[in-house]
């Protein structure tokens, strides 16, 4: 009996395939339903648990962390610059039409340094490291809001709106509220609510909040 072949069968059947018990045999069941797993989620498709399948398996099955530990992915930071955009000339906020001035990606003066003034650029490599910085006080701000363990898509949706509306008014919110409660569906819900600049309901981020909701949803 193999002990890897036997953790990868109990993965699988965590996400739900039918491999019946698991048996520590790779036979053709066992590689059907990684050749499926595969597919699914976009990878190889060889019916071979490889490094990056395995990774995918662990990322599905894993135990969330606490929020204590975790630190925005890859794939989180990519849709936050997504939503904000990395514009190297400040830039006016769309509800006032002055500020807070915008410069990188989503970065205010309110957010710490280097402050941002009309007529302000900065170098691709400068809105990198200013993103960097940024996302450490996010993170810690979410990681100090939320009492519970999280996945990392979780974590991710919520550094996005975090970034978006700032620490205090997230730490404050019914989101985080019902989330320590262990409401995981009413917190979800409340993303939505967010969808408000200077008092107007504006489509950019009614968009972007239905996005980082189904970010949140995603095991």
């Amino acid at each position: 009996m193999t002990t890897t072949v036997l953790d990868l069968q109990r993965r699988l059947l965590a996400v739900g395939f039918n491999l019946g018990p698991a048996d520590g045999i790779a036979g053709p069941k066992t590689k059907a339903a990684v050749r499926i797993f595969q597919i699914a989620e976009g990878l190889p498709v060889d019916g071979i648990a490889g490094p990056n399948t395995w990774a995918r398996l662990r990322e599905k099955t894993d135990a969330p962390k606490s929020s204590g530990e975790m630190m925005t992915s890859a794939a989180g930071r990519k849709a936050i610059t997504a939503h904000e955009d990395n514009v190297l000339t400040a830039y006016p906020d769309p509800a006032t039409g002055g500020e807070p001035w915008t410069i990188g990606v989503g970065h205010t003066s309110a957010a710490g340094p280097p402050k941002v003034v009309r007529g302000m650029r900065i170098t691709a490599a400068q809105s990198d490291e200013i993103l960097s910085r940024d996302l450490k006080t996010f993170e810690a701000g979410v990681r100090s809001a939320v009492k519970v363990p999280l996945n990392q898509n979780e974590f991710d949706a919520l550094v996005s709106l975090a970034f978006n509306f700032g620490v205090g008014a997230f730490s404050k919110s019914t989101l985080v509220k019902k989330l320590n409660a262990g409401d995981r569906a009413g917190s979800a819900d409340q993303f939505l609510v967010w969808n408000r600049a200077a008092g107007k309901v504006m489509k950019g981020l009614s968009s972007r909040r239905a996005s980082e909701r189904s970010l949140f949803l995603k095991p």
